[in-house]
């Protein structure tokens, strides 16, 4: 299952002339390779999405969410920018498209009172830094989906092409994996101080395999991954994953 995955996604670019317009008109080029991954995701494991829930979260400008309504999913996207809603709703409306659009934040799904047979995370847990957090959100996530569901994410971790010490930018990553960013003095919350530096966290950035054994430590079986490597960035890592109690 996972070589034929491997094989088919390495292979593959967006289709649909449409959604490639679609992705234009929400000023979502640089989502290209998200939209891409659900597409072979959907088409590898989802014979037929007629009734079908799906729940993007951190839904930014609303391109994963209208790639999943294209594909048939009746569609939350949730935390969206809202300078992106009413363009999104356009084309909904334009192309028949269910989408609705949840707020309230990354730690509170479960408000949602609702299970969803597709759950797709653009690096929402990577910005998650505190450990406790984490766990929080995974396990909303496990009780979000439906038993036969799939979790599918994209996480950023750490790569031999990407050493923040040589970055272009001004960030360090710390002994616990969180990558940190240098910013302008101030007493602002979240703000630390170090080696006469103020820092603010930005997101966990964890070796692939300490990423792969917290999500079984949360209850996930693994179904299939595809790794990205890009210089002078962190990777992507990109899984799809399913509640081991619903297997």
């Amino acid at each position: 299952m996972k070589a034929q995955y491997h094989t088919f996604i390495n292979n593959n670019e967006v289709t649909g002339h449409q959604t490639f317009n679609n992705i234009l008109a929400l000023n979502g080029l640089c989502e290209r390779d998200s939209v891409r991954h659900l597409q072979v995701v959907v088409k590898e494991m989802f014979p037929q999405t007629l009734g079908m829930k799906a729940l993007d979260l951190g839904a930014g400008r609303g391109v994963n969410a209208m790639t999943l309504a294209e594909l048939g999913f009746n569609v939350v996207a949730y935390d969206m920018h809202r300078n992106s809603i009413s363009v999104l709703q356009k084309i909904a409306m334009r192309q028949e498209l269910n989408i609705s659009f949840g707020m309230g934040g990354i730690l509170q799904i479960e408000s949602l009172n609702e299970q969803f047979d597709l759950i797709h995370d653009s690096e929402c847990l990577t910005k998650i830094v505190a450990g406790n957090e984490r766990a929080r959100f995974l396990e909303s996530v496990k009780h979000t989906l439906s038993p036969e569901g799939k979790f599918v994410m994209t996480a950023a971790v750490q790569s031999t092409q990407y050493d923040p010490a040589e970055s272009f930018e001004s960030v360090r990553l710390d002994e616990n994996n969180i990558l940190w960013r240098e910013t302008p003095c101030c007493d602002i919350p979240g703000v630390v101080e170090h080696d006469g530096k103020f820092w603010t966290a930005q997101k966990r950035v964890m070796p692939a395999e300490v990423l792969r054994q917290e999500l079984k430590n949360a209850g996930f079986t693994i179904l299939a991954e595809e790794l990205e490597i890009i210089p002078d960035s962190p990777a992507q890592l990109r899984l799809v994953l399913t509640s081991a109690e619903g297997c």
